[in-house]
């Protein structure tokens, strides 16, 4: 790994060779959302007719029923078990507040603080986003693709790209605070560690932990193949590979542990004192995050075989996961046992957002399904107009988004307790 530099300016965004259409192979969502892209249209939609947009004008959320978000946004989806959701449920009728298009894909989450989304595309491009109106703020070009998930603290904002640099930008006008290369692609998300870490994994099987000042090397570790992740809970950070491997690392750089499963792992979800993982061979795990040990393993893919999963979400005593067999899966989180499942029409391939009472699901049958997370069944669905790309976020009534069709939503919803009482008025 090579040391950091500080830099002032805005790099030039270099001319995309055949690398990247490698790399976006093993881009976060189980590695394999471009094989999404060259497969056939999915099966005609069922009867139920999906939510217009831009029919009806839907109000902000009211401040009463909204939540604060955190100080900083520490890791992918904020928090280590991934929910994705602040605020109320909701349900249509929704809006679409703004759109974002492009000529490349975006797989990456966005990071929210102070009113601002950032998030990079495969164009290369991180922006800066007003999450109300869409309005850019700034933007800063890279010479390749960028599909992990930035983390943001007050003042600075950090991310992976696949030039093999991980950046770190002022976050109010995007100016390069500094930037390391670490050799090789990166595809994991950031994460804040401890008070002065932030930590990647790149495509050559290594962790580092850099300098939130300077992007110094802190230290570094190579448990081997793409690395995943992170989930980050206290002062523990834990992250997945390719190549099935599960560990997990204290603030010092210390390998708390390492543990080794057949096939490609999802990245990892941290709860309850323990991590859960989806792998290829379509099992799912719940390992002690002390130890690695596992405390129950349940096989939600029969026979030999292979089905990329999603990022697991734990929700309460709940864990929702998408298949590349078409499906929206509920576990029990004590015991693995399953509690529904929902057949959709393609993959679901990136981590649903989980509310209190619903799941937002984004598949590739070019829709986001909205399911009743008691039961799973089927609530609403909003057209997207192309395959999944990031996993959805719910914020204070707002859906945000990207797609593989190198479009980015944000859609204003209705707080299902409202949209029940406006349907039953009817």
């Amino acid at each position: 790994m090579t040391s950091a530099h500080s830099e002032a300016g805005t790099g030039e965004r270099a001319a995309r060779g055949p690398a990247l259409a490698l790399a976006v192979l093993a881009a976060s969502a189980a590695l394999v959302l471009v094989l999404a892209l060259t497969r056939g249209e999915p099966a005609p939609p069922d009867e139920s007719a999906p939510s217009a947009m831009g029919a009806v004008t839907v109000p902000p959320v009211p401040d009463e029923m909204t939540d604060e978000l955190p100080p900083s946004w520490e890791q992918p989806r904020a928090r280590p078990s991934a929910e994705g959701v602040w605020g109320p449920d909701v349900a249509e009728p929704f809006d679409t507040l703004w759109r974002i298009s492009t000529s490349m894909e975006f797989f990456a989450a966005p990071a929210l603080l102070g009113g601002r989304l950032y998030f990079g595309g495969n164009d290369g491009v991180f922006r800066a986003v007003d999450a109300e109106s869409g309005t850019e703020l700034w933007s800063h070009a890279t010479a390749c693709g960028l599909s992990g998930e930035a983390a943001a603290e007050p003042g600075a904002v950090y991310f992976g790209g696949q030039d093999g640099y991980f950046y770190a930008l002022d976050s109010d006008d995007g100016s390069r605070l500094w930037s390391a290369g670490l050799g090789f692609h990166l595809f994991s998300g950031a994460g804040l560690l401890g008070d002065s870490l932030v930590i990647a994994g790149n495509s050559d099987g290594s962790v580092a932990a850099l300098s939130r000042q300077d992007g110094t090397v802190v230290w570094h570790d190579r448990p081997g193949g793409l690395i995943l992740g992170p989930a980050i809970t206290d002062t523990v950070a834990v992250f997945t590979s390719e190549d099935g491997t599960v560990c997990a690392y204290g603030v010092s750089g210390r390998r708390l542990w390492l543990r080794d499963f057949p096939g490609l792992a999802s990245p990892p979800s941290a709860a309850c004192g323990s991590v859960f993982v989806a792998f290829s061979d379509g099992s799912v795990r719940r390992l002690d995050i002390r130890d690695g040990e596992s405390q129950w393993e349940v096989d939600l893919v029969p026979g030999q075989s292979r089905c990329a999963m999603s990022r697991p979400v734990v929700s309460g005593d709940r864990v929702v996961l998408g298949t590349c067999d078409s499906r929206v899966v509920c576990l029990s989180a004590g015991d693995g046992s399953e509690l529904w499942q929902a057949v959709l029409e393609n993959w679901v391939q990136v981590p649903p957002a989980v509310g209190d009472s619903t799941v937002y699901a984004a598949c590739d049958d070019k829709r986001l399904h909205v399911l009743s997370l008691e039961d799973g069944s089927a609530l609403d669905s909003l057209e997207l107009g192309g395959y999944a790309g990031s996993a959805p976020l719910l914020v204070n009534g707002t859906l945000y988004l990207g797609t593989a069709a190198g479009e980015f939503f944000a859609f204003r919803g209705t707080p299902r307790a409202d949209a029940e009482n406006s349907l039953q008025g009817r």
